[in-house]
């Protein structure tokens, strides 16, 4: 499998290209589709190693290289989500804010069920005992699981809610509404954070970073290459630290690692355009990914029954 690893960093280097002007690109479809493609593909293969037994050492550095991502793997997808939904308010105005519990909170949510519908008719039939109407309940909206992945899909309805709810009560006012999703995502840590276990939280601030970043992208980028190189080493210097675990408080080892990457990704994407057709492809299937996820969670659990 280190080989597949190889040949996905091959086709990412083989589609980046170095910025000549003022970085226009940096933060466009194409380039934020295949960064998330990039990442798609490497979730596909962290949990790809949670299904198999490694007997080559070569393949060890896939599972070296998925371990230390960790949550940030999924990172971007939080962070281009709360970026995306306020570029979208920026041109479409108002009518974006309506349409958004259809076109993307109720829609994920019934891709979601349709998943979990799957692990509702096995354990009906073969594991009974497992269930009951409130738990079935509480995993139709993720917060309870009959088998299936929840706590991702669980995080992006309520980050999606936080934004809809903050953007219809200020009338598309993106400072206020940063504002309130800042503070109701905070709010949702440390909640969450009482009830389950860290990876449930830990990257959803990631989401207001985003709203952030697109509110004052004017502002933040970073021309001059003395100062991109210093912010870039010391964002990585952040991050292999908090990897390291030199801070013993997991909430500030996470959000400083969670912060460090999102500066890193934000750097890198100011200086190197990455247009890949096979990786933007990936990057528009992550509820595909997931659905697919699910359906060999499924078929583990059948074939160990």
């Amino acid at each position: 499998m280190v080989v597949v690893l190889l040949i996905l960093i091959v086709l990412f280097l083989m589609s980046m290209s170095v910025f000549r002007d003022n970085s226009n690109y940096a933060l466009s479809v194409e380039q934020t589709q295949s960064i998330k493609g990039f990442f798609v593909v490497t979730i596909f293969f962290s949990h790809f190693c949670s299904y198999v037994v490694f007997e080559k050492w070569y393949d060890v550095f896939l599972l070296q290289y998925c371990h230390w991502l960790g949550q940030l793997m999924v990172l971007p997808f939080l962070f281009y989500s709360g970026y995306g939904i306020f570029e979208s308010v920026k041109k479409k105005g108002i009518s974006y804010i309506k349409e958004f519990p259809k076109k993307r909170i109720l829609k994920i949510l019934l891709h979601f069920d349709l998943a979990v519908l799957l692990f509702l008719l096995y354990d009906v039939f073969f594991m009974p005992e497992n269930l009951s109407v409130i738990k079935v309940l509480l995993s139709l909206i993720a917060w309870d699981s009959i088998g299936n992945s929840n706590w991702f899909i669980f995080a992006i309805i309520c980050v999606y809610l936080f934004g809809y709810v903050s953007l219809l009560i200020f009338k598309g006012d993106l400072f206020k509404s940063l504002i309130l999703i800042g503070l109701l995502c905070f709010l949702y840590v440390v909640v969450v954070s009482r009830f389950k276990p860290g990876y449930w939280f830990d990257t959803v601030l990631s989401f207001p970073l985003g709203c952030f970043v697109s509110l004052y992208k004017d502002k933040i980028n970073v021309r001059n290459h003395l100062a991109w190189g210093f912010f870039f080493a010391l964002s990585l210097i952040v991050l292999i630290g908090m990897k390291k675990g030199i801070i013993s408080n997991f909430y500030i080892n996470s959000q400083l690692a969670m912060a460090s990457m999102v500066v890193l990704i934000l750097l890198i994407s100011m200086r190197v355009w990455v247009k890949s057709k096979i990786l933007s492809w990936f990057g528009g299937q992550v509820f595909g990914i997931y659905i697919a996820k699910t359906f060999n969670e499924f078929w583990k659990v059948y074939a160990l029954e």
